[in-house]
């Protein structure tokens, strides 16, 4: 399957490369495609770079990986019409940078950031993922000393969600949680601040989450 990544920073780099590795090929849409020079050669063949629109019109499912002030004028960049129909999965956090660090969280209760994705593009699959871990441990995220941590995803369209679930299955994560419709991105994206707090608090950002069931 083609790939089309939107965003060309650590995390769309990282899921990038897990993609290839299950055999999918990837396009990394970016503002400045000679920073992914380094990316492109240890990517190998199945990979390739080019502006956001290239991207979104190469790839069957689109990731989007910008930072969350980017974020609305990347879809623009995009193209709309290149994105209909498609499954596009969401990893973006609405954070605040304005203060320095830790970051605000942008977003309130009904207007979340997987929200306000799904209604700039009303004609895409949107599901929110991989958005309350570490870009170097979405791939492979068994942790030795803890387990198998848990995947959260939320969107309306259940197939979609069904193929997301199945990627992440490919990329080695065992449990994965739906939390349910769009709306509940505000609870992903609010635990995602949780999981950020901790990683400044205690400069770790290795750490991950796994809801105990029993």
């Amino acid at each position: 399957m083609k790939i089309g990544i939107i965003g060309s920073g650590v995390v769309g780099q990282q899921l990038g490369l897990g993609f290839l590795r299950i055999g999918h090929e990837v396009k990394i849409g970016t503002r400045d495609t000679l920073k992914l020079t380094e990316w492109k050669q240890k990517a190998g063949a199945n990979a390739s770079v080019g502006s956001f629109a290239d991207a979104a019109a190469f790839g069957e499912v689109i990731i989007l990986a910008t930072l969350w002030g980017g974020t609305k004028s990347a879809i623009e960049s995009a193209e709309k019409d290149n994105l209909k129909n498609k499954i596009l999965i969401d990893i973006t956090n609405p954070l605040d940078f304005s203060q320095g660090v830790p970051p605000k969280f942008a977003v309130e209760i009904g207007n979340s950031g997987g929200e306000q994705v799904q209604k700039w593009l009303p004609d895409t699959k949107v599901v929110k993922a991989f958005n309350t871990i570490s870009a170097y441990i979405m791939i492979s995220p068994v942790r030795e000393e803890g387990g198998d941590p848990d995947l959260f995803i939320a969107g309306n369209d259940e197939n979609a969600k069904k193929q997301v679930t199945q990627f992440a299955a490919q990329l080695g994560w065992k449990s994965i949680v739906d939390m349910g419709d769009i709306s509940q991105s505000y609870w992903l994206e609010a635990f995602a601040m949780l999981w950020i707090q901790y990683g400044f608090k205690f400069n770790n950002w290795t750490h991950a989450f796994k809801l105990m069931k029993k």
